[in-house]
Parts: C-alpha cells; structure tokens; sequence
C-alpha cells in the first residue's frame, strides 16, 4: 500500500497530509477532508461549504460525484465530557447540520460552491439527486449504538452515516475508489436496517456486513448469471477485509488512478484540445472514478502489457464493457504520432459505443513504453446517430485482433 505521502504525490493536485496543529478540531476537519480526497480525489472535494449569509458554514465537507452528493461534517471531541452527553450534544447538532445543509442544498438556495482547485463553479441541485451524510467523530470511547443516543439518525429523509475519526479512515483504506465507496455507503444503509453498526467498532461491522451481503445483494442479480453474484459477493469480502490490497498485481491498478491524475492535463495549442475546459477533465475524472478497484486491477494489467506490447512498433488496443453501466472502456497504444492516435482512438470510441450497445464511451491513447508518457482522451456520451451506426455496421470489427494498421 501506498504510504499517505506517497499518494499525495502521485494524485493530481491532491493537498498534502495535514499534520496537527492550529485550533482545536481543524486538524481533524482536515483529516476528514484529506480521506475524501483518497476515494475522490481533490477534484471532487469542496472543503469548509459556505452558507448563505456572509460567515455561515454549511458542512466541513461536500463531495460532489457522478450523481451523488456527500455531506462530511466533523465533530472533535476537547474536554473531558461523559461520552453519552458529548455524543448526544455534538452528533445531534452534526445531524441536524447536514440536514439543514441537504435542505438548502437542494432547494438551490446556495447556487456556487467553492472549490480550493477550481475556484467557484456553479452548483445544480438537480445533478445530486442521491445523498449521504457522513458524520465524524474524533473522539475515543468504547463501541456504540449510535442511535440510542441520537434518535433522529433513524427518522432522516436519507443515510447518515457515523463514523469516529479513525474508522473513516479504515473505510476509506478498504474502499478507496469512488465507485468502491459509493458501493459500500450503499451497502452499509441496507445493512443498517437489519444490523446495530456500532460507532469506534468499524471491523467488527464490515464483519456484519459481510454476513448480511447475500441478502442484500442478491435481488440486484435476479437475472444475471448465478456465478456473477458469487464473484461480487468474494469480492466485497475481499475488499471488507482489506484482502484485495494484498493481490500480487495490485500496483497495476494505480496506472488508472495515474490516468485520473492526467485527465487535466490537456496542451490548447494541441487542433484536438481546443475545445477542452476543466468540464472535459472532469468527465474523464468521473468515469474513471466509477471504476472500482479490481477493475482498475484488470484494466491496468492489461494497460501496461499493450503499452508494452506496442515497442515492436504496432499499434494495439483493448476494450471493457460494463453492461449493467452500459459503459465502454478503450485503450489504445501505438507508436504512431499523436495526431494519428487520437484520430485513429476516435474511432474506435465509436465503435465501442456501437458494438456495446454503450450510453457512454471513453477512449485513452498512448505510446509504447519508454521515456515520458503522454495521454489523450475521447470521451462520447448519448446516442449514435442513424448515419454513423449505418457506417460502423460496415466496417471490420477493429476489436476482433487487437491489432492496427497505424
């Protein structure tokens, strides 16, 4: 695994550990933040939301993701209080903060949000129709039922999820993708209707979400085939117990965080790149995102055999469909010159979409290994038009070889 400094350094513009110091409770607002980051990176993360009037705050965190919306605020415990009369104060007003934020949030009352990236962007409510609260408290004590403290967890419009401080950062080792996270915040909700998840006994609950996964995976595979629900269900323990960390090819994966890392980097003066903001970045950073981390595992295995396969001096290219998405993943690797690549990548983006059957296609091209590396992407998302989808029918499946005439 990769230490916190180490996986600062390779994800984009991802801010540096925080170390403590200052007020009492920023440092533990910022290690919140910072654990976001490793499941979204920083792109995705607004820090210390501003309200509506001039000094009001509206949570210590908002991860905006795909359709989804995180609402993070923190609670430090200082002093030496009862632990059922601290928790009961601070997580009740945490719960009734995020409450009031989602409600404001929502009803488009606070129409930008800050990014400490990006700056201000505008924020549109009806992007973020799924939402999840999760409450952190720093704070040492033995495990507890979180609700018997604070009824109103059990009465919210949506998921609020409590965590201590270091149980957060155990869920966010264990599942440190977005599309992992979101799976398990997911799964947790599920499993808190059938379960107790204590606060300060996080291992202990993904001991229990493991036990309750069949039942709460199982009527998403009614119609597929039984041994896919047997593999998502391996998988979920693996990653519960932090198992899949430990998988040989592991390291090949973070050539897909690498290739979040380098969706922003984008040269204007480059005839494909004209077009290109911040947005188009942000389109790839989301897509990658979604991919969970034994796909990443895949799709970087095979990345790196075609970026090395590609040194003989031909071009060759993978693609990954993801039904239930109805996404298509493509990756090209070639000798060529880069006007020839992305020309080339347009295509057969293209012809994923069509073969697939796609919503979404998303295309990388690259050279073969050696010195430096360059990424381009093509991303296509909608419908094919009746004209191009009579044109891909005739056309020699460019998927069938792996191979190219660049």
């Amino acid at each position: 695994m990769l230490t916190p400094q180490e996986l600062a350094a390779m994800r984009f513009a991802m801010s540096s550990p925080p170390q403590p110091c200052g007020e009492p409770g920023v440092y533990e607002e910022q290690v919140a933040q910072w654990v976001a980051e490793k499941s979204f990176f920083r792109d995705f993360v607004y820090r210390n939301a501003r309200g509506k009037k001039k000094g009001d705050q509206l949570v210590d965190g908002i991860v905006l993701f795909g359709d989804v919306m995180f609402l993070i605020e923190v609670k430090a415990q200082i002093g030496a209080a009862k632990r059922d009369d601290w928790v009961r104060d601070r997580l009740g007003k945490a719960v009734s903060q995020v409450k009031k934020s989602q409600a404001l949030l929502q009803e488009g009352q606070i129409p930008k949000l800050q990014n400490d990236f990006y700056g201000e962007l505008d924020f549109d409510p009806k992007r973020y129709p799924n939402v999840f609260g999760i409450v952190v408290l720093a704070h040492q004590s033995d495990p507890y039922y979180a609700p018997d403290l604070v009824p109103e967890l059990l009465t919210s419009a949506f998921p609020v999820h409590v965590f201590s401080l270091k149980d957060f950062e155990l869920v966010s080792d264990r599942f440190d993708t977005a599309g992992d996270m979101i799976s398990f915040l997911e799964t947790r909700t599920d499993v808190s209707r059938m379960d107790r998840l204590l606060v300060q006994d996080e291992a202990q609950n993904l001991q229990r979400m493991i036990a309750h996964s069949r039942a709460v995976f199982a009527p998403h595979f009614v119609s597929d085939k039984p041994e896919l629900l047997e593999k998502a269900l391996l998988m979920f323990e693996w990653k519960a117990t932090g198992k899949l960390a430990l998988d040989k090819d592991w390291q090949y994966s973070l050539l897909i965080d690498d290739l979040i890392a380098h969706a922003h980097d984008f040269d204007p003066n480059l005839s494909w790149n004209e077009n290109t903001t911040h947005e188009s970045g942000l389109r790839v950073s989301t897509f990658l995102g979604w991919l969970t981390r034994d796909r990443r595992i895949k799709l970087g295995k095979l990345a790196y055999e075609h970026v090395e396969l590609a040194r003989d001096g031909k071009a060759y290219n993978f693609h990954h469909v993801h039904p239930s998405a109805k996404t298509s993943f493509v990756f090209f690797a070639s000798s060529a010159s880069r006007a020839e690549r992305v020309a080339y990548l347009r295509f057969l983006v293209s012809y994923a979409m069509f073969k697939d059957g796609s919503n979404e296609s998303l295309g990388v091209a690259t050279e073969a290994t050696g010195g430096g590396r360059s990424y381009d992407f093509v991303a296509i998302r909608g419908e094919l038009s009746s004209e191009q989808i009579e044109v891909l029918k005739n056309m020699e499946d460019p998927f069938y070889t792996g191979l190219h005439p660049l």
